[in-house]
């Protein structure tokens, strides 16, 4: 592996692609708007997280398509894959919240997996799922995928209502979405395929 050195100046970004398959689509202009609302978001999302909800690590993370393959996603899949290109804003913001407040990443990561884990257990009580059995569990997962998803972006969309009215609604969505990404590919949304082997 040669000792490629990829940098960013003046505030830019620096993007490699490359590799098989590998792609980035970046609005520049988008990329400077969700830096600046990123940061109230994820600390809105801090503030409001429940300390008693704890979270494991599992190791690697699945690559993405992986992920939205295992659990059959079908309408965000596009959107997700899009977001990739936008993660390293979102960790930046995330460290630069840490930074400031020790173990706020942590706290962030497990209140997007609790969000999650809400909108999971709300499903198998509506669908009568027996949570010890991991195939009915699985199945009713891919079936809601979508609807999940969705599930966990109005429900960040509720800190952001109190909290920032100064933005549009069409940049604190794509905030939102930049954050409900994050989270599934850190695997805090929907299911590990290596927790199903």
């Amino acid at each position: 592996m040669s000792g490629k050195e990829i940098n960013a100046t003046k505030d830019g970004m620096a993007v490699d692609n490359s590799g098989v398959g590998n792609k980035s689509t970046i609005n520049i202009n988008k990329a400077a708007k969700y830096s600046s609302l990123l940061n109230p978001l994820l600390e809105s999302i801090v503030k409001n997280y429940d300390p008693e909800s704890e979270i494991e690590n599992h190791g690697e993370l699945p690559y993405p398509d992986e992920k939205i393959k295992f659990n059959d996603v079908n309408i965000f899949s596009d959107e997700i894959e899009e977001c990739v290109g936008f993660l390293s804003i979102v960790e930046e913001q995330i460290d630069i919240i840490d930074d400031e407040e020790p173990n706020s990443k942590n706290k962030f990561m497990r209140a997007i997996s609790q969000k999650y884990k809400e909108k999971k257990i709300a499903l198998l009580i509506e669908k009568s799922i027996d949570s010890n059995n991991p195939h009915d569990v699985i199945s009713v997962i891919r079936e809601n995928a979508d609807k999940i998803i969705q599930g966990v972006s109005d429900t960040i969309l509720e800190y952001a209502e109190k909290d920032l009215h100064s933005y549009s609604v069409e940049e604190v969505k794509d905030s939102i979405r930049l954050i409900v990404c994050y989270g599934f590919i850190n695997c805090k949304i929907l299911e590990r395929p290596s927790d199903y082997q």
